[in-house]
């Protein structure tokens, strides 16, 4: 059975089997219980019931009576069957028990670590209950973990969402604000094109600063009538080679055109520019000062300009001396080179004047091409997301946003231009457009994506974002 340590009753047994204890056998004990008195203890046996034939160790502490009765010590006998403590520790072990709601006549314990002779293990039950618990816990776990994840995925993907549209509508609201710009604001009917080409070129089409290009396919196809107006003149590839281009290997795959997207171009020229160092008549070659954050190359296209007019011509030589560039003008027979005998007026009337140059400057001109095609990319389910790519003068594509879906464009027609409120009151497509229409500003609307699939579903997450921007000198 499990060992023991109980309060002994005095009774009569009890009482005799003290009174046998010999007066040499009680030694001076320090009990921690009764620490202001003077007590002494012994050890004897005793064998406690009518029928009990085993004795056991009985553990006496006593101290002085002080009202001195006809037992004169007060006695407290503790009956245990441990074996290997000494006195003193059963005793100080019983008074912890003790501590800790004895009953005081009688108490079976369970002994200190040191004095355990056997331990009790789990049971099936209680096994198969805590690997159950265990097992929900760790359920419940992995589900938080999981929707943690997948808030994180669709957030970040939102985030990346939101992020793409805004850059893509800051490229294109500044291409179309600086649209149209060639200087000093000349007039309209004064602006002229040196070119062989004249302005059938697509790169160097001064007449139209903002061109806008309608998908109305079937919705497959991406050939050249595939849109309106048709892209006979759009600077592209084929299986040929290039086609409108002036550097071979520059244009545009049609064939990687996403249909039902809108194709948007803006034309303009380069900020900041050269202003001329002299008077330039319209036979002569400019000759600007030079500005070591604008340099001239042969093959540059640039305009100059004045308040009144300006011109296109191809740079085919430059020559610098004195802190001023002389920018030639050869001429060719080929569409991109310089027309024979085209000056840089056709009304004669030169640029800047002899004391300086009266807000004349030269500058290269810029086409912007703006196309949805897909990326470079590959997203968390293996596709391919569509992005917003841009071509700029002569060079090649390049891919500018990841996750751009879809481009549109409208154009805001002031119906009444004659109310003096240059403000549009209607939108319409490009193929809607009259002639007479006056245009006042153009809606861009896009749809970015997330770029990799973050709903429950496995898809991507969309939204539409629309910016309006008012057309220069419109």
């Amino acid at each position: 059975g499990a060992d023991f340590t109980i309060t002994a009753k005095k009774d009569e047994a009890v009482k005799k089997t003290i009174g046998a204890i010999k007066e040499e056998d009680w030694k001076p004990y320090e009990s921690l219980a009764y620490p202001n008195r003077l007590c002494w203890i012994a050890e004897t046996v005793h064998a406690f019931g009518d029928r009990e034939t085993k004795a056991y160790r009985l553990i006496v502490i006593r101290w002085p009576d002080e009202e001195e009765g006809l037992f004169k010590w007060e006695y407290h006998a503790v009956l245990t069957s441990l074996d290997d403590p000494s006195a003193g520790l059963v005793l100080q072990f019983h008074r912890n028990r003790q501590d800790k709601s004895e009953n005081v006549n009688k108490e079976m314990v369970k002994p200190p670590v040191e004095f355990r002779a056997k331990a009790r293990g789990f049971s099936l039950v209680e096994l198969i209950l805590a690997l159950g618990l265990g097992v929900l816990v760790t359920a419940g776990i992995v589900q938080l973990f999981v929707g943690n994840n997948q808030t994180y995925t669709l957030l970040n993907g939102q985030s990346r969402l939101q992020e793409s549209a805004r850059y893509a509508l800051d490229f294109i609201g500044r291409s179309a604000r600086t649209a149209g710009y060639f200087g000093c604001d000349p007039e309209d009917d004064r602006i002229y094109n040196t070119l062989n080409g004249g302005n059938q070129l697509f790169e160097f089409d001064i007449s139209t600063p903002v061109q806008a290009f309608n998908y109305t396919g079937n919705g497959t196809a991406t050939g050249i009538n595939d849109w309106t107006p048709t892209l006979t003149n759009l600077p592209r590839q084929t299986g040929g080679g290039s086609i409108n281009t002036f550097v071979n290997g520059t244009g545009i795959d049609l064939t990687e055109v996403i249909p039902n997207t809108d194709i948007l171009v803006f034309r303009r020229v380069e900020i900041p520019g050269n202003r001329i160092a002299q008077l330039i008549q319209p036979g002569d070659n400019p000759v600007v000062l030079d500005d070591p954050n604008v340099t001239f190359q042969v093959n540059d296209f640039a305009v100059i300009n004045n308040c009144e007019q300006a011109a296109l011509f191809r740079v085919t030589g430059v020559v610098s001396a004195g802190g001023e560039t002389t920018l030639t003008r050869g001429t060719g027979t080929g569409v991109f080179e310089n027309a024979i005998g085209a000056g840089l007026s056709e009304e004669g009337i030169p640029y800047g004047t002899t004391v300086n140059g009266q807000g004349s400057s030269v500058g290269r001109i810029i086409t912007e091409i703006y196309f949805i095609a897909n990326g470079a990319g590959i997203n968390n389910r293996g596709d391919t997301p569509r992005a917003l790519w841009r071509r700029s003068g002569v060079n090649a594509p390049v891919e500018l946003i990841e996750g751009v879906r879809d481009l549109q464009v409208l154009f805001g027609v002031d119906t009444t231009p004659n109310d003096n409120i240059r403000a549009p009151n209607r939108y319409l497509n490009v193929h809607a457009l009259n002639p007479t229409d006056v245009v006042r500003s153009i809606r861009v609307t896009i749809t970015a994506s997330t770029v990799n699939a973050v709903t429950d579903d496995g898809n991507v997450a969309t939204r539409t974002f629309s910016q309006t921007v008012s057309i220069r000198n419109s």
